[in-house]
């Protein structure tokens, strides 16, 4: 190997290192943080009065200090509305990048983790442990669907707030 071509490579190489090592102060930051939101009631055509819907969100890094897993605690409520509209009681949830409103990519699949289960009284309430991808400085939204995980089955969503871990 000529010494320019070992001096390009061994450039590549640090420059890959340094970015590295970037991307993994952003996950341990994100991941020593909190991630809160009020759930509201939206809705894009379905059937459902979503505006009855009210809640919130808390994401936080699990106690095991695993980095990336976090423990999501959901607390919905369904103020009136009829029953009858939704098909069932078990409403699909999903994270995603952005906030609410802009096209959603589930960061966890809706079908892959526990629904949301609406008891007879109209609340809901839910906890579950994962890996999630987030980063401090990034923007999520939750969402809660119904009916479906498409756009016009969503029925309520949360902005995301990142809450830095006190010293």
């Amino acid at each position: 190997m000529n010494p320019l071509r070992f001096s390009c490579s061994l450039v590549a190489l640090i420059a890959l290192a340094a970015i590295t090592t970037d991307v993994g102060a952003q996950d341990h930051t994100a991941a020593t943080g909190r991630f809160s939101g009020s759930l509201r009631g939206t809705s894009f055509g379905g059937a459902v009065d979503a505006s009855k819907f009210s809640g919130s969100v808390d994401i936080n890094p699990t106690t095991d200090g695993k980095a990336g897993f976090y423990k999501v605690e959901v607390r919905l409520s369904s103020s009136g509305g009829s029953a009858s509209g939704r098909m069932t009681n078990m409403l699909p949830w999903t994270i995603s990048p952005g906030r609410c409103g802009s096209r959603v990519q589930p960061l966890v699949q809706p079908m892959e983790v526990q629904p949301l289960e609406l008891r007879s009284g109209g609340n809901a309430e839910l906890t579950w442990t994962g890996q999630l991808p987030l980063a401090a400085n990034g923007s999520y939204q939750f969402v809660v669907y119904d009916r479906g995980v498409r756009e016009q089955d969503v029925v309520a969503c949360g902005n995301l707030k990142y809450t830095k871990p006190k010293d």
